[in-house]
């Protein structure tokens, strides 16, 4: 289980440090890819199936669209708290959009970023962060008292790093989405639901950015 983990940050790492030290782009979301391709690998290899990363399959479409708006909205209300509180009572910069700002006005570069952030960010990210880091985590910490509440704050601080590129607000606004998804995650035990409300809040943001509704800084 700890050399399931220690592979996986590997390649992660290698891709999201490597690739831009290579002069080559898109960091984050090939890092995504390749860490997730190689924790399904991991886990299949160990007999584990897809309910195992929280993938079942759903059997009521409306309660899952239902629950997936509930999270959508419970999401972003966690994400504006904490805006408000980095800008307003921390001090820090307002949250830094990064390679997003080139969505503002152009079309082409909303529709490419909008599939990125249906695969790549909610199923990818969902699937290695939620299913897989949070749940060999809590497998690791074994039936102690607590251990699904450490694992999920673990993985929200490690999902939060893994925006840096946003900025200190970046981190913490997406560190308590992530938190709130573990949490959420620890109670439904599936992904489908974290993983529309992710992609929901996703264009959301890619919408008002493109709009000029968010600054692209």
């Amino acid at each position: 289980m700890v050399l399931q983990l220690l592979v996986v940050a590997f390649v992660f790492l290698a891709a999201y440090l490597g690739l831009p030290a290579l002069g080559l782009a898109m960091a984050g979301p090939v890092a995504v890819v390749l860490a997730g391709v190689a924790a399904v690998a991991l886990l299949r290899r160990g007999g584990e199936s897809w309910p195992a990363l929280g993938l079942a399959r759903p059997s009521r479409p409306l309660r899952l669209l239902a629950a997936s708006l509930g999270i959508a909205v419970l999401g972003y209300a966690a994400a504006i708290v904490a805006t408000v509180v980095a800008t307003q009572v921390l001090g820090w910069p307002p949250m830094q959009s990064g390679r997003l700002g080139s969505v503002q006005g152009s079309l082409p570069a909303l529709l490419g970023l909008l599939a990125i952030a249906w695969t790549t960010a909610a199923l990818g990210e969902e699937l290695l962060f939620r299913g897989f880091l949070q749940g060999r985590l809590q497998a690791l910490l074994g039936p102690r008292r607590g251990a699904g509440l450490l694992a999920a704050a673990a993985q929200g601080l490690v999902f939060g790093l893994a925006h840096a590129y946003q900025g200190a607000t970046g981190i913490l606004v997406t560190g308590c989405l992530g938190l709130v998804f573990g949490l959420l995650y620890l109670r439904t035990k599936s992904l489908w639901p974290l993983v529309i409300a992710h992609g929901l809040i996703d264009t959301l943001s890619l919408l008002a950015l493109y709009a000029g509704r968010l600054p692209a800084q």
